[in-house]
């Protein structure tokens, strides 16, 4: 199983074929219209979508023998719940961490630590659970932060038994990335790891590779590079 985030900064339609090039089984896919789901539905996808803006929310992708069964319309900005039902059923959370308001507290991380407060039932479920997104925080951004924090998401999730795939992988800490997924306003010299995989801790012995595209190869369509992870069958 392949899973793979992308912010795609918009234009999703004419780029799609840069989705479909690393093959994922599912992927999670920030700032997409409404109406590319529709087109890679055509392309015999199932998708799901969420947003205000019909031109920019957050989508789901997933080839077959995955299927999507997506939960209500999230109150937390985009924090949404997606049931993956195929060889490995699990709850994906889907995550595109977005600005509410002027309070900083609540914007992009704070959405997602209200989100993980708010739904403790999703943890509660039986199945495995995923998250994964433009999650818009790093610890290295924490500074200023009372709660609503990077750290403190980590810390939950690791609670519950959920790790970073990407951290347990290379071994290096939430802070001190030595590969971005972000480069801020597209220019090489201002990179950030913003894009994430959770998985459960129990997944990560399955885990075969984790990749991050190389800013030479997807600068052109987006200033978020895609991270995928490969796990064997369980």
């Amino acid at each position: 199983m392949r899973l793979l985030v992308w912010n795609c900064r918009m234009g999703l339609v004419k780029k799609r074929h840069r989705l479909y090039e690393p093959r994922p089984d599912v992927a999670v896919v920030p700032e997409c219209s409404r109406d590319a789901m529709k087109v890679c539905q055509a392309d015999g996808f199932q998708t799901c979508w969420w947003g205000n803006n019909k031109n920019k929310g957050l989508g789901v992708v997933a080839t077959r023998p995955w299927t999507l069964e997506p939960g209500k319309s999230p109150r937390q900005k985009w924090i949404a719940p997606v049931w993956v039902r195929g060889p490995q059923d699990f709850l994906l959370i889907a995550v595109w961490a977005s600005v509410v308001g002027t309070l900083r507290e609540n914007n992009y991380v704070g959405q997602t630590y209200a989100a993980l407060l708010r739904h403790a039932h999703w943890f509660s479920g039986g199945l495995p659970v995923v998250m994964g997104g433009d999650l818009n925080s790093n610890s290295s951004l924490d500074p200023g932060r009372k709660i609503r924090k990077h750290a403190t998401v980590v810390e939950l999730l690791g609670e519950r038994g959920i790790v970073s795939a990407y951290h347990s992988y290379f071994r290096e800490e939430h802070g001190a990335e030595a590969r971005p997924t972000y480069y801020f306003w597209h220019p090489e010299q201002r990179p950030f790891h913003l894009d994430y995989i959770f998985l459960p801790r129990s997944w990560m012995e399955r885990v075969t590779n984790l990749g991050i595209g190389s800013f030479k190869t997807w600068r052109a369509v987006s200033d978020h590079m895609p991270v995928w992870v490969d796990m064997k069958d369980d």
